[in-house]
Order: C-alpha cells, then sequence, then structure tokens
C-alpha cells in the first residue's frame, strides 16, 4: 500500500532479439538495484522471440499491469519515445489475431506519457502511437513503451535510461479515459491532450484504419480503452465518418468531448463535470462551458444577473471579467454569439452571495473604464463618441481631421483650434439592477 493505494503489480516484459527492449530492461534493473524499496512492485520476464508475435497465454501472469519494453521501427526515421496498446482493427499483419482489441493500461500510459515528457533526451519527440500491431488475447490491461526508430536510437543509452526512469517512476492518477478517433499513426492532438490535460489514452484508431469500423469494433474499442468517453480528431476525418461515431457514441451513451472540455475540467472528476455540461445544455443549448473558481460538481443550482450588465462589461474589458471570474466559484456558458451568458452554474451554498459578487465585478469594470452613476436601481453608462453632424457644422469634411478628433487631439481649422469635445455628443445606457441603487 503506498498512501493508502493498492500497490500495482506489474510485470516487465523484454524480448533479446530486440536489443532496444534488453537495453532499456537492463537500465530498468539497474534502477530497481539501486531503489530497492520498489522492487517488490516489479515482475520480470525475457523471450527469445519477438514479442509481437507471441500468443496471449504466453503472456499468463498474476501482475496488474504488463509493460513491454521495445524498440519502435519506421520506414521513416525519427527518434521517438512512443507509448500505445496492442490490438488489430483489420489484418493481424505483425502478430496478433486479426480484429482484435486487447486491455489498455489507459491510466498507466497517461502517466508514462507525462514522465517520458520530463525524462526525453534532446533530440527525441514523445508521442502516442495508433493501435496497430500484437500480441493479442492478453489476460490484463499492457502497453509497449519503445525506443525509435533505427539501430542508432535502439543502442542509444541515454534514451533507455529516459524510458526506464519513466517507466519507474510512472505513478498513475484519476485520468479521464478516452478512446480515440482519427488522426496520424503518431497521434500528435492526442498526446498533446494527455501532457496538458488528465485525458488519458487507450486506443487509437487513425483515420486510414476507419475502414474497419462498425459497431461492433466500436464496441472493442470502448470496452478495451475502458472509457469514459470519446475524441474525435475532426480535422483529419470526413463529416460522414464524423456523424458515424457520433451515431455510435449516442447509441451507447458516451460523451464525446474535446480538448477545451478536458482543460476546463481542472480539478472536477469526470462525473462533476458531466453534471455541469448537462445542466449547461438545460440553460442553453448547444453552450459551452467554462469552469472557473468551483471545485466540486455537487448541490448545483444557477444564478442570473442582467444580460446588458455582463455584455457591456464583456465589451470594454473582456480580459478584466474573465479574470475577475477566475477568482469566483462559478462556471460561465457561451454560444449562439453570446460570449458571456448571463446564467452562471454554481453550488447551492454560494447562491446566497455569488449573484452580488457578479453585479459587483461587472460594475467595477465599467466604473474603471466608463463614466458611470446611479440613478436608483439604474446604472447610467455615459459616453461620448465623435459626432460627425457636428464636425460638418464647423465646416470640416471627412478625411485625416476626423481621425485626429475621434482620437482626442486638437486640429486647426481656417485658423480656428478645433478641440475634440467640440464635436463629441454624449449617450447614456441604461441598465436596471434591482436592489442596487443608493
Amino acid at each position: 500500500m503506498k498512501n493508502g493505494k493498492k500497490q500495482f503489480q506489474i510485470l516487465l516484459v523484454s524480448s533479446l532479439a530486440d536489443q532496444a527492449g534488453s537495453l532499456i530492461h537492463e537500465e530498468v534493473r539497474l534502477l530497481l538495484a539501486g531503489n530497492p524499496q520498489f522492487q517488490g512492485r516489479y515482475q520480470h520476464r525475457q523471450f527469445d522471440e519477438r514479442l509481437i508475435y507471441l500468443d496471449g497465454p504466453s503472456f499468463s501472469t498474476d501482475a496488474d499491469i504488463i509493460i513491454f519494453l521495445s524498440r519502435h521501427a519506421s520506414k521513416e526515421p525519427r527518434s521517438v519515445l512512443t507509448v500505445h496498446v496492442t490490438g488489430n482493427y483489420g489484418e493481424a499483419v505483425f502478430g496478433g489475431s486479426p480484429g482484435t482489441l486487447t486491455p489498455a493500461a489507459t491510466a498507466m500510459m497517461h502517466a508514462i506519457m507525462n514522465r517520458l515528457a520530463r525524462e526525453v533526451p534532446e533530440g527525441y519527440e514523445v508521442t502516442y502511437e495508433a493501435t496497430h500491431h500484437g500480441p493479442t488475447n492478453l489476460p490484463v490491461p499492457s502497453c509497449f513503451v519503445e525506443v525509435g526508430s533505427t539501430e542508432h536510437e535502439w543502442q542509444d543509452r541515454n534514451a533507455a535510461v529516459a524510458v526506464a526512469r519513466a517507466v519507474i517512476g510512472a505513478e498513475p492518477e484519476e485520468v479521464v479515459n478516452l478512446a480515440g478517433f482519427g488522426g496520424t499513426h503518431y497521434a500528435q492532438r492526442q498526446t498533446e491532450i494527455t501532457l496538458t490535460t488528465k485525458g488519458g489514452f487507450g486506443h487509437i484508431m487513425p483515420t486510414r484504419d476507419l475502414v474497419h469500423l462498425d459497431l461492433a469494433m466500436f464496441d472493442a474499442v470502448i470496452s478495451g480503452t475502458g472509457a469514459d468517453a470519446i475524441y474525435i480528431d475532426k480535422k483529419s476525418i470526413s463529416r460522414d465518418d464524423i456523424r458515424r461515431i457520433e451515431e455510435y457514441a449516442a447509441g451507447r451513451d458516451m460523451i464525446v468531448v474535446g480538448q477545451s472540455d478536458l482543460q476546463n475540467m481542472r480539478n472536477l472528476s469526470f462525473h462533476e463535470y458531466c453534471i455541469i455540461r448537462k445542466l449547461a445544455e438545460e440553460i442553453l443549448s448547444g453552450s459551452s462551458v467554462t469552469v472557473h473558481g468551483i471545485h466540486n460538481g455537487n448541490s448545483l443550482t444557477t444564478v442570473a444577473i442582467p444580460s446588458e450588465l455582463i455584455a457591456e462589461a464583456a465589451k470594454v474589458d473582456s480580459d478584466g471579467l474573465s479574470s475577475g471570474l477566475e477568482t469566483l466559484p462559478v462556471v460561465h456558458l457561451s454560444g449562439k454569439g453570446i460570449a458571456y451568458y448571463p446564467t452562471f452554474i454554481t453550488n447551492q451554498e454560494n447562491a446566497s452571495w455569488i449573484t452580488n459578487e457578479l453585479i459587483h465585478l461587472c460594475v467595477s469594470i465599467l466604473h474603471k473604464n466608463c463614466t458611470c452613476r446611479f440613478d436608483g436601481d439604474c446604472l447610467i453608462i455615459s459616453r461620448k463618441r465623435f459626432d460627425p453632424g457636428k464636425a460638418a457644422n464647423i465646416g470640416i469634411s471627412p478625411g485625416p481631421a476626423f481621425g485626429k478628433l475621434m482620437a482626442g487631439e486638437t486640429v486647426l481649422h481656417e485658423g480656428r483650434e478645433i478641440t475634440s469635445s467640440m464635436v463629441m455628443r454624449v449617450t447614456e445606457k441604461r441598465i436596471c439592477i434591482p436592489g442596487w441603487g443608493t
């Protein structure tokens, strides 16, 4: 047990026919020799054969997770450290059974990816790979961690040390388990998501393999990942494929999330975020949500402020409004051309004061940037605007002088100084805020 958590048992597997995998395994053993407190967590097994061509029963184990230490080969040489789970969407060209996926160690893959990003040697990149080879029919969740993609990298001890440190140092945390659809073999967008959010990928089905996607394969991707939600790389696939995947997801009550959703979750659990999204949909269909200072999705309610008030505050200082919202336990909605919807989501215990805090934030922004006063319950915002009619009455024609006057400068016209105040008119906007009169 560590911090009250069950200590995972991990089987580390390599092949004597794979120089990169053997070198990584050697470095793992050296690290463990210097850190005996970790040794009980790991089991070790080496095979003479290439790992991808072994069958599932060969890996019979009482461990919780299998991590394969391996080389990565590619027709397009690049220095990479990669992570992926095994399986075949179609034919079994490189081991395993056709049309078969294995259980993914999704949280462990997320942890290893993030640790690799810290350990990566100069000149290497870290990336997920799409699911693409054997073995299959494995008894427990697994993943491959590889060094590639030529003999030069396979013999690079610095790369092997980086992978060994990542494997030993990876500590799985709570993640949002994601099944990925679309993109290339080197899953760039999925990698970015994993390195910047708590979204972790299991099976990734690239665009080229969508020809194998039917409902049965969709179910296999979801179950093999243990998916909480799915991510679609919409820039890389056709509208028809997007529609098909979304229909499969709707039929299985699976949520489709984007990168912004995952960034928005912050400290919320996925379940709590789903509750917020559902409430937001009831408030404004098709809306996007931005989580600010709210820390849990329990006992939610809504509060509202005058729509004109927040629209005016956003108009004069959108950044200041966003910064101010960050200090409050709220979620704001946007959509249908509205950047800041006037109805906010918050926890019930905050509802009694959060409305006043939101109004105070908007009023403060307007006082800072405009001339404002209260008349009873109405906030009156006064603005000076350039009046082309007044300028024309003085005899000033449209041209450079207009620009100078609008900028507050003084111009000389027929020997007379014309100040900007002479061509301005005052407009007033009244916003009623019940209970805020002075």
